[in-house]
């Protein structure tokens, strides 16, 4: 159990500094938004995240 939180959040921790090196803060807050939206099962705030990163992706 200690073992597959520490794996999850140490790769939730890459995950958010490939987003931040990728597509600056806006990605980071994209990251956050949609975070968020998956914690608290608010659906409009993963759509917004989503948009975010899709649009820094597509733009890139």
């Amino acid at each position: 159990m200690l073992i597959s939180t520490l794996t999850v959040a140490a790769l939730a921790i890459m995950v958010e500094r490939a987003v931040e090196t990728q597509f600056g803060i806006a990605g980071v807050i994209g990251l956050m938004v949609l975070r968020t939206g998956l914690r608290k099962r608010n659906v409009t705030c993963v759509c917004v995240g989503l948009t975010v990163l899709v649009m820094l992706a597509v733009n890139v």
